[in-house]
């Protein structure tokens, strides 16, 4: 039997990259897939995808953004409309601009209360809007798609770092809060992902610093968090709760000094 047969999900920013992903793997594992996305029009061409690589899954692409509150309530209450239930919740968003999210003394209060703001309650709020459905149906799974960038400091990046840290208490509250209801909460924190966007703008330069203090000389592949996410959101972790898992290739074990050439080891 697949992992997901008979359940509802819904992947948020669920048309691209980390969230293509996720909603791929989701319904070839007998998942219905409701892909939420700003690119509405993206969003449902990964719903056919989903639909194509599973003929019992029936996706369906849907709007949201990220960035208005108000949104969030009208896709899920859909969902609910339609299906009476939400089984698996991914919380994927998660935005930063570079340009204006700098050190502390360089970033703005109102880019970081914007930045904080976002990526907070793009976490808060579905889960909020999910859990009493799932309290009614017996249980579900909340995977929130956090960062390495929670779990060390950095030289730019303040607001999103320090959301994402919060993002990963929030998750260890919610397994709290709610696991006696059935309601399981984790989350995963992706290093450096190949995904369409960090492809484009990254030189060869910085790729060939990174991998080499990498211990798996590669960087992330989008389907490496989609399994992990499916492992969370699946039964194989029933007794799993509460756990911020880092999917970097040992990337947040290394230290400055790491360096391994396999090339110039000999066994």
């Amino acid at each position: 039997m697949s992992l997901f047969e008979n359940k509802v999900a819904l992947v948020l920013a669920g048309a691209h990259g980390i969230g293509k992903a996720c909603s791929l793997f989701l319904a070839s594992q007998g998942a219905t897939v409701y892909v939420a996305d700003w690119d509405v029009e993206q969003a449902k061409v990964t719903a056919e995808e989903c639909n194509a690589s599973n003929p019992r899954t029936k996706a369906k692409g849907l709007f949201f953004n990220a960035f208005e509150n108000e949104s969030y309530a009208p896709l899920i209450d859909s969902i609910l409309q339609e299906h009476g239930r939400v089984d698996v919740l991914v919380n994927n968003f998660g935005g930063v601009d570079l340009k204006l999210d700098r050190d502390l003394a360089h970033t703005d209060v109102e880019d970081w209360q914007k930045n904080m703001l976002v990526n907070i309650n793009s976490v808060f709020i579905p889960a909020k809007a999910v859990i009493p459905s799932m309290v009614k149906t017996g249980g579900g799974s909340i995977v929130n798609i956090s960062s390495l960038s929670s779990m060390s400091a950095e030289m730019s990046s303040i607001s999103y770092g320090t959301a994402k840290n919060a993002i990963n208490h929030m998750t260890r509250q919610i397994a709290i809060q709610y696991a006696s209801y059935g309601i399981r909460c984790n989350a995963v924190l992706p290093g450096m992902i190949a995904t369409d966007a960090v492809k484009k703008n990254l030189n060869q330069e910085f790729i060939d610093n990174f991998l080499a203090t990498q211990p798996i000389k590669r960087m992330g592949e989008p389907e490496d968090i989609a399994h992990a996410v499916g492992f969370l959101a699946s039964d194989l972790a029933s007794f799993i709760t509460g756990v911020c898992l880092p999917v970097t290739g040992g990337m947040n074990i290394a230290t400055a000094r790491y360096y391994f050439d396999a090339d110039k080891v000999k066994f």
